[in-house]
């Protein structure tokens, strides 16, 4: 059952992202869903379900919006998911504070592997500025808390029931 939410959690994702990529194309690139699914989903599900989730984010992601080669995203967000999933398992992770700074590393972490594996591969890839790496972690923390809070209060709604 988890594999057909994560699926339709990427789906959304795709959705949310082609909308903001033609309403407000400056704005897609502050916030990126897929690594919100990801992490979600290695914080709650633990780091086999972070690495497939962000394996499968990473390719639809590099598929509808990548460059010349497919695969930096899926590699990037593969090992993120991993790597927040291993966090999880070991260290508690559940209240808001730090689930931001997971979110806020997990951005920097990805934009960094993303560049550095488009250097071991010579592909030219757009580097972003500080202060505009600084806006995607703050806006992928921020959406990130909100969605995860609104997502755990249904989930423990519908144990309720």
């Amino acid at each position: 059952m988890k594999a057909v939410w994560t699926g339709l959690a990427i789906v959304i994702a795709l959705l949310l992202h082609t909308a903001l990529s033609q309403i407000a194309p400056h704005q897609a690139r502050v916030l990126d869903p897929f690594l919100l699914i990801l992490v979600y989903c290695g914080l709650t599900g633990g780091e086999t379900h972070g690495m497939l989730a962000g394996v499968a984010a990473g390719w639809v992601q590099d598929v509808h919006f990548g460059g010349t080669v497919v695969g930096f995203s899926g590699l990037a967000k593969l090992l993120v998911g991993f790597g927040v999933g291993v966090a999880a398992a070991r260290f508690l992770l559940a209240g808001p504070v730090p689930r931001l700074l997971v979110l806020v590393v997990a951005t920097l972490v990805d934009a960094l592997l993303i560049s550095r594996l488009a250097a071991v591969f010579d592909v030219a890839t757009e580097e972003l500025a500080p202060r505009a790496l600084l806006a995607r972690a703050v806006a992928n923390a921020l959406v990130g808390l909100l969605l995860f809070e609104f997502v755990d209060r249904r989930l423990r709604g519908e144990r309720r029931t």
